[in-house]
């Protein structure tokens, strides 16, 4: 009885011998499907190869998602479901800004891992928190490389378009600070309904300023409905960069012809040209040789992150293990990843939870996304 005891004091919510089982929500129905689809997809992808390969120190890995349908209400039960009935080791991937913030407090008090967050909200690394790990840019981050990048271009005309909702105003005010440190100020900032999808009144305000640069922080239908309506009223001179949430053929899809020539912010790193390529390499695997979209390849990266963090932490694996594991990742790139960096816990320490701060732009050219810069960098 003594030894059973000392083996169940060792065991780990969600881990055996043979299985780590983790949870994940995603928006596999609903408005936002398009996203939550393929980076469900990208995830099961990575992990299936994971497992096919020998797992990780024999174990396998269990990926259990559930739809939350981008509904921050129904996020709240599936999450709570996930760690008290299913009893999942960490929450990996989870989809969307307003099902994000509402878990984020309860995984890090119940002292469950966070690993990835399909969210740019800045509020997951400021203040830090022990158990929330971000990997992608926040919108800090991003609202402050594009307006430095309108700043380094010499642009004095320059407008600025953002979704009326806390992920917009994030982008808007990190955007502006930066405009205002140089000496600038928007020449005109609209904030969009995030239900609307007519925009004749927000774009003749712009016809007024005429400006030289447009930041358009929207995504979903909304950014190519914009660009569509705006080029139709006449704006078609301006260079136009996008949040990064539009850096996927979904975009070009949509937007036609209007999307020739115009720019999204991106973090992602993949050659799309080559087939020896690993992310394309494994997702094709077990998708019918099918392409990933950057949604699918976000969902690469979740996995590969975590895979990461679990093979750190060695075959003893606790959720502090993995939690210092990740606390070792100093600008880790992996075969998909690029450049993620935390630091021991300390809300004090901006790259303490911080995750990755560059990002490049991409250029639609001739109906296909072209690599536009060089990595900039969050200053």
């Amino acid at each position: 009885m003594a030894v059973l005891l000392i083996v169940f004091a060792f065991a780990e919510v969600g881990v055996t011998d043979t299985e780590i089982k983790i949870g994940s929500f995603q928006a596999l129905s609903g408005p936002i499907a398009s996203i939550g689809q393929p980076m469900t997809k990208g995830m099961q992808a990575y992990f299936n190869w994971v497992n096919d390969n020998g797992g990780i120190n024999g174990r396998k890995i269990n990926l259990i998602v559930a739809d939350d349908q981008f509904n921050p209400a129904k996020t709240t039960v599936e999450v709570k479901r996930l760690v008290e009935s299913d009893n999942v080791f960490s929450i990996v991937g989870g989809l969307g800004t307003p099902g994000v913030l509402a878990v984020m407090n309860y995984l890090n008090e119940s002292e469950v891992p966070f690993v990835y967050q399909g969210s740019g909200s800045s509020l997951l690394s400021f203040p830090a928190k022990e158990y929330v790990f971000p990997v992608q840019p926040n919108y800090k981050v991003e609202g402050n490389i594009i307006a430095n990048y309108f700043v380094d271009k010499g642009y004095k005309n320059i407008a600025l378009v953002y979704r009326n909702a806390e992920d917009g105003k994030e982008f808007a005010d990190s955007f502006e600070e930066v405009l205002s440190k140089n000496g600038k100020k928007a020449a005109i900032s609209l904030a969009i309904n995030p239900a609307a999808d007519n925009f004749a009144t927000e774009i003749t305000k712009l016809i007024g300023k005429r400006p030289d640069a447009v930041a358009v922080m929207l995504y979903g239908a909304q950014a190519p409905n914009f660009i569509k309506q705006a080029k139709q009223y006449g704006l078609r001179n301006q260079e136009y960069v996008l949040s990064y949430a539009n850096a996927s053929v979904t975009f070009i899809q949509l937007a036609g012809n209007a999307a020739e020539g115009v720019k999204t912010a991106a973090w992602v790193d993949v050659d799309f040209e080559n087939p020896e390529t690993p992310a394309l390499k494994i997702y094709g695997k077990y998708n019918n040789g099918e392409i990933p979209n950057a949604y699918a390849v976000a969902g690469l990266i979740a996995a590969e992150t975590f895979t990461e963090a679990v093979k750190r932490a060695g075959k003893d694996l606790t959720r502090e293990s993995l939690v210092e594991a990740l606390e070792t990742f100093n600008n880790w790139s992996g075969e998909i990843t690029n450049g993620v960096t935390y630091a021991d816990f300390n809300t004090e320490r901006e790259n303490s939870r911080l995750g990755k701060n560059s990002m490049y732009l991409l250029e639609v050219k001739d109906n296909i996304f072209v690599n536009s810069t060089d990595w900039l960098y969050f200053k």
